[in-house]
């Protein structure tokens, strides 16, 4: 699904994208204060825990197109590793803790777009 300028409309790809590409990734002073602002921009704050993809959109995409291994009911795991960061709420402070790192991703996958990532 494309608009006449070649870029994809598909809903839930959009929203994906919303919830979970930050690239290149917002610079702050530490990783607590990056998932903070973060989950406040994008109407997330409270959610208990969450990941944002800070790669190029195409290399997320292309983990739906053949370069993911496929485990069944739409889901892939990339074959490359991805920088994320992810990021746990603490109900007793009302911060998030975050955690940078490096590794594969698992994204649900419909029509070759990622909607979905396990957290």
């Amino acid at each position: 699904m494309a608009l006449a300028s070649g870029q994809s409309w598909f809903p839930p790809f959009e929203q994906f994208l919303w919830e979970h590409w930050d690239y290149p990734k917002t610079e702050v002073s530490n990783q607590n204060t990056y998932c903070d602002m973060m989950m406040w921009n994008r109407g997330l704050y409270g959610k208990p825990k969450h990941t944002f993809i800070h790669e190029p959109i195409e290399k997320i995409i292309n983990v739906c197109r053949g370069e993911g291994k496929y485990l069944g009911d739409g889901w892939y795991q990339s074959k490359y590793f991805f920088h994320i960061t992810k990021c746990k709420f603490n109900r007793m402070s009302g911060h998030y803790t975050g955690l940078g790192m490096s590794t594969k991703i698992v994204i649900r996958c419909i029509y070759g777009f990622p909607v979905a990532i396990q957290e």
